[in-house]
Parts: C-alpha cells; structure tokens; sequence
C-alpha cells in the first residue's frame, strides 16, 4: 500500500504501479485508477524545476554528512537539540525528526529556498517575536530577586561556560544600567545591559548574549537598546566588541576605534555609534 499525492493534489491510499506511475484501489468492487504526480521525472513546471534543483543539492550534501561519522555525531546531537526544544515550547508542534537525514533534509532544504535577494529583505524586515517570548526592559531597583538571579545564571552560562572568562561579573555597573531581557516562561533567552558612561551623554552597552543563536534576537536587541538611548538622552553608543562579531555590530551603524585589545584574555576593540 502507498500514500501518495495524485496529480489533483489530493492524497490516497492504495497499490502503487511503478511501471505506468498510477495506484490502483478498489473499492466496493470497483477499481480507482489515480494518476501519479511525479516532482522528479518527465515534463516539470518552473517551481517542479526548483523543487528538483533543491532536492538534488540538499541529498548531495546530507550523503556527505552520513559519510562522515564526525558530522553525522554532530548533527545528531543538534537534532536531539531540536527535539529537545521543540518538546519544550510546542508540545503538538509535528516538526520532531527521527533520524539525522529527516532533520538535515529539513534544514538544508529550508536554507536553500531561501535566495539571496530573499535573505536581503528578510534581514531588512522588523523582528517578530514568537508569542512565548517577552521583553523586559526594567531598572536595577524593579527586577525581582528571580529575574536578577534568571540574569545571571544566563551571563554565567554563555560568558564563563561557553567561553570560559573567569572575572567577576558582578561589577556594581548593574546598580545603574537599565537591563533588557528576553524571557520565555521567566528563562532568559537573550540580553544586554545599558548604562550611562562618561563622558556625559554617552551611554555603554554590555553583557549581551544569546542562548539561542541565529534566530535574530541579538539585533532585536541592540535596536531596543538603540532606541531606548536615545529616549534617556544618549548622544553616542559605545562598547567592547569580540573582534569576531565586528561585522555584527557594523550592520547595525557602529564602527571600529583604535587597535584590538586585550579583554578577560578575548581579543576586543572598542565600537561607538553617533546617535545625534
């Protein structure tokens, strides 16, 4: 028995024929002949011709991933991920995959339909926060001792786990920053602290992290940040940018100053952006 989709785009059930590419089924003792369409073979539409373009590239890549035990270990550990958080969030959501060829076909495939040009005006486009998220911008003195400590164990997490810096990260800057804080179910899922600096009319942005990397939410951010700046009376943003994220922070409008330097033992260089 097959489950197939018939050249009117409806789904049935029945004995597929590979030679003539119909399924057969009967029904109250008559035979139903549906004619199969095939995405991959014969006479293809524009979008057919794209379909079969992304499925030949996406399978190319994914045999070089199961070839590789490294990569495939690699990519099973971020599909358990996936799943893990998918479970999490969205307990009906039904993009859970099984093996590592479902969930990089998955990925690759939605990466490839995306064209350039696609991926220019995505990036122009203002973020749109999934509903479980919220943003918190709050006062020292207004967050609660859960939400200080939530904002901690993040910093924690990605500074001294991820990157291994070992300072002491309470600094007393806290007591006079405004702090800005995605939150899913009270979790700290993305944040960044701002405060005045000197000279007068300067303001710092730091701490800025992501537990969930590549879905936007550090710009989402920084234009808050931005923009919250200018509602205190900032003339100029200024911070201290891991020299990898450089063209990150340059997208945005800042630009470099002076020579790398050494910070908590990372290269860094000092970044500022006019906000008059």
């Amino acid at each position: 028995m097959a489950r197939v989709n018939t050249a009117d785009g409806s789904k049935v059930h029945g004995k597929l024929n590979k030679k003539d590419n119909q399924v057969h089924r009967v029904i109250n003792g008559r035979e139903f002949v549906h004619a199969v369409e095939n995405p991959y073979d014969g006479p293809a539409s524009k979008n057919q011709k794209a379909h079969r373009t992304i499925f030949g590239q996406t399978n190319a890549v994914i045999n070089t991933i199961l070839a590789d035990p490294a990569q495939k270990a690699e990519w099973r550990k971020r599909m358990e991920d996936y799943n893990r958080s998918v479970n999490a969030m969205l307990p009906d959501h039904p993009k859970r995959f099984a093996t590592v060829r479902q969930y990089a076909y998955f990925v690759i495939s939605e990466q490839l339909k995306q064209t350039p040009a696609a991926k220019q005006r995505k990036s122009r486009l203002p973020l749109t926060l999934p509903k479980e998220l919220k943003l918190h911008v709050k006062r020292f003195p207004e967050l609660s001792a859960a939400e200080i400590y939530e904002i901690l164990k993040a910093r924690f997490t990605v500074f001294v786990g991820e990157q291994h810096i070992h300072y002491l990260d309470e600094d007393n800057i806290d007591y006079i920053a405004t702090h800005f804080a995605l939150r899913r179910k009270g979790t700290v899922i993305a944040y960044a602290r701002l405060f005045p600096d000197k000279p007068k009319g300067v303001f710092s942005v730091g701490r800025l992290l992501t537990i969930e990397r590549g879905k936007g939410y550090a710009k989402y951010l920084m234009q808050q940040i931005i923009h919250e700046a200018r509602t205190q009376g900032a003339h100029a943003l200024r911070l201290h940018a891991q020299t990898y994220t450089v063209p990150f922070y340059k997208k945005l409008g800042f630009r470099a100053v002076g020579e790398p330097f050494i910070e908590a033992e990372i290269p860094h260089i000092l970044m500022e952006m006019p906000l008059a």
